[in-house]
């Protein structure tokens, strides 16, 4: 916390007629977004401004490292109560309002088993969502019933926007030396090109990738799927493409009035859209294997080696397509998808990804 907030904090403290339990209450629900301190903490800052006349430990004693004190039972105990009470603190912050050693904390943590988890970031749902995804699963349940192989059937489109800024894992790239190289990659962030780009999965295969300038406009995708998207079925075998339902996803340009009367005629009852005779629920990335799976596992092959042009970008996004393998497609389109089916109902509908192993 810095001054300024503390001030706030002792002035509440004094609202509250020195109780510094009600004061910490009243000061998380007047400041919903800044960190809560332990009901401690307003009672060392009352004896620091008493003793010090600041909110600095200034005396020579304090100013003493502090020893660590040997583990004991008590020191445990504090510990992890205040962890318990504040699952978001620092080590250093424990160590701090507790009086020892972050050293020390880590120690206790790990004794006990404790983790420091990150948070999962998942797409935000709206009221009505759940339930929408609820009706697609059981579709999907009932109507594997009349054709085992439906998870099969199911041609999974999606588009996305590749940049020369693209992100870069750094995690992915690694320069092993006895010294340090002090490598560098460039980035230019005031000049920025791309490229858009269309693939499909279904079953095991992997349709394009097709290539696109400008926003996807409902014309633009109309064309696509009229003159293009018939030359990526040819290669499919025949019982596939008799069988086989159409999906996308809610983009303006999927729902336009000219595709969707064009998807009724060319695929019947057999596509799965917002406004389709098999409606797919809106905000579910985490149910479609190119978004959960394919965008990511792209980008970190292509800015592994930053694209120097749009050409060079177009080629290395087709090299990574070629290198995924007829394993990886069925793995992602089939059993992650079953299995996210799954998890979705087991949570009613709502955000799964958090407990996914």
């Amino acid at each position: 916390m810095n001054n300024h907030e503390k001030v706030q904090l002792l002035l509440i403290y004094g609202k509250c007629n020195r109780n510094a339990r009600e004061a910490t209450t009243m000061y998380s629900r007047q400041y919903p977004d800044r960190y809560h301190p332990h009901y401690t903490y307003v009672q060392k800052l009352e004896k620091s401004l008493k003793e010090n006349g600041s909110f600095n430990r200034t005396n020579a004693v304090q100013q003493q490292p502090r020893a660590n004190p040997n583990l004991n039972e008590d020191i445990e105990n504090q510990v992890l109560a205040y962890v318990h009470l504040n699952p978001r603190s620092s080590v250093r912050h424990v160590g701090h309002e507790v009086g020892v050693s972050k050293i020390l904390v880590h120690q206790i943590l790990k004794k006990y088993k404790l983790h420091p988890y990150k948070p999962d970031f998942v797409q935000h749902l709206r009221i009505t969502d759940p339930e929408k995804r609820l009706n697609f699963i059981p579709w999907f349940t009932v109507a594997s019933e009349d054709d085992p192989l439906l998870i099969n059937h199911i041609l999974w489109t999606d588009e996305s926007k590749f940049t020369n800024n693209g992100v870069l894992n750094k995690q992915n790239n690694r320069y092993w030396s006895n010294e340090n190289p002090h490598w560098a990659v460039p980035t230019n962030f005031q000049t920025c090109w791309g490229t858009n780009v269309w693939i499909g999965m279904i079953g095991g295969k992997l349709l394009g990738p097709h290539f696109y300038d400008g926003t996807l406009t409902g014309r633009r995708y109309l064309d696509f799927i009229r003159d293009d998207l018939p030359l990526f079925l040819d290669d499919l075998p025949l019982d596939t493409r008799r069988n086989m339902y159409y999906q996308q996803d809610g983009a303006p340009a999927h729902n336009s009035r000219i595709v969707q009367e064009f998807l009724k005629v060319r695929f019947g009852e057999k596509f799965i859209a917002t406004h389709g005779p098999v409606e797919w629920p809106p905000r579910s990335p985490d149910l479609t294997p190119l978004d959960f799976f394919l965008w990511g596992h792209l980008k970190n092959t292509v800015y592994t080696d930053p694209p120097i042009n749009i050409q060079d970008l177009k080629n290395k996004i087709t090299h990574a397509c070629n290198l995924l393998t007829e394993n990886q497609i069925l793995s992602a389109t089939n059993r992650e998808c079953s299995r996210r089916f799954e998890a979705c109902i087991l949570n009613n509908g709502g955000t799964f990804e958090q407990f996914i192993e």
